[in-house]
């Protein structure tokens, strides 16, 4: 309820602060301005092709980064060879913008659906396997011991004990790199392609219409919340199958 209140008093403050000093609509559109033209945009099929094609890419390349991440913090917590040769690599990467990377996916990859997809992947694997190493050194040694006494094998193990254990955290990275799946897609969108709603953005900054471009950032984080809810939905019931519960 307070953060509905707050989000209601920005609006009135901002449209008040527009009408009181006649900032033009290219600079700064009123909320009831931006709301309209969402309105108007609602009734055209184009702005649900844009939004179709943003989120399934970030769908896809949230799904690709958590893939990746699970397997490559697997084998770097199970295979030391691996993860003091090639941790340093990852850990290095995170010091190169996505905005960098993003032109050479463009380059190396002809088709732009794809090359937005790994923009997507390569910004969320990181967290993903930070959280999945992070949860995978927090089983305790008992439970893999108990497992081993019983005659598991490896894989019964990863599935019976690691994956269970794991599985709350790696939805937990999941719904916090969600936001970044999105933003990767918006920026393989800004720099290739003329749909999507990066593209859109785009298009609309170009045109000095502010007032899409706000649209656009609308759906963006309408988008964004859905994909967390749902997210926060399965985080939960990953929680209740780890307590064993479910």
């Amino acid at each position: 309820m307070n953060a509905f209140r707050t989000a209601l008093l920005i609006l009135i403050v901002w449209e008040c602060a527009v009408v009181l000093f006649q900032l033009p609509e290219f600079l700064l559109p009123a909320p009831s301005i931006i709301a309209m033209r969402l309105w108007q945009e609602m009734q055209q099929p184009i702005i649900y092709q844009h939004t179709a094609i943003t989120a399934v890419v970030s769908v896809h390349g949230l799904l690709n980064g958590t893939l990746c991440g699970v397997v490559v913090a697997w084998l770097f917590y199970h295979v030391t060879v691996l993860r003091t040769s090639f941790a340093w690599v990852l850990t290095s990467s995170q010091a190169i913008p996505v905005i960098a990377l993003a032109p050479l996916f463009l380059i190396w990859i002809p088709e732009t659906y794809w090359a937005r997809v790994c923009v997507a992947t390569i910004i969320t694997f990181f967290p993903i396997y930070s959280a999945t190493y992070t949860a995978l050194a927090r089983i305790a040694p008992e439970l893999r011991e108990v497992a081993h006494l019983n005659g598991a094998t490896a894989w019964q193990t990863l599935r019976h004990v690691e994956l269970y254990q794991a599985l709350p955290v790696v939805l937990s990275g999941m719904r916090t790199s969600m936001a970044l799946a999105t933003t990767g897609a918006v920026v393989g969108e800004f720099l290739g392609g003329r749909d999507g709603l990066g593209a859109l953005i785009n298009i609309a900054r170009g045109l000095f219409d502010t007032t899409l471009v706000f649209v656009a950032i609308i759906i963006l984080i309408v988008i964004t919340l859905f994909m967390h809810l749902l997210l926060t939905v399965f985080t939960q019931y990953g929680e209740s199958v780890a307590d064993g519960t479910s």
